[in-house]
């Protein structure tokens, strides 16, 4: 999957750069220790390429949908989110730095939006199915957190009931 997320980047001239899975590992490390001194949070989130491919169920479903999600991180990239490649290259892991849940609800809102305008219906589906975003540290205590996590699980369930696709956050 490496070579082909390249080959995306190559083709759309994004300007996205997805660190190797030791730097992304030591820069997932570093987070831990700033967020700790600074008591700062971020958002942990792993793209299983296994899991993704598994439900898409087809090769040009797949491609289509890791060319939805680079093109949403290109439009809209805040400069301070880190991608890098999982242990054994097995996915993407992204850090939202300097964020709680609804960076996030913000990154997801850009997925779907995209989706919608590239066509792509089963957007929201997926990323419920393969998505579990990590705050780190454990400010998910914060009722703020509690509250948006329960309102993106809502509008993903009744989307999932009515078939429809949810409205994207911005």
């Amino acid at each position: 999957m490496k070579q082909e997320l390249f080959k995306l980047i190559r083709k759309h001239h994004f300007n996205i750069s997805i660190y190797t899975e030791e730097i992304f590992e030591r820069r997932c490390q570093e987070e831990i220790i700033r967020s700790d001194e600074d008591q700062s949070s971020f958002v942990y989130l792993e793209f299983d390429f296994g899991a993704i491919r598994k439900i898409l169920q087809s090769e040009d479903a797949n491609i289509q949908f890791w060319e939805v999600f680079l093109t949403a991180l290109n439009k809209n990239n805040r400069g301070s989110d880190i991608i890098g490649f999982l242990e054994n290259e097995t996915g993407l892991g992204m850090l939202l730095l300097d964020s709680k849940i609804e960076g996030w609800i913000r990154v997801r809102g850009r997925i779907l939006q995209t989706a919608d305008s590239m066509g792509f219906n089963s957007a929201a589906s997926l990323i419920s199915a393969t998505v579990k975003p990590i705050v780190y540290p454990a400010c998910i205590n914060d009722a703020q957190d509690l509250n948006a996590i329960a309102a993106v699980s809502q509008e993903l369930a009744a989307a999932e009931a009515t078939g429809a696709e949810p409205a994207a956050a911005t």
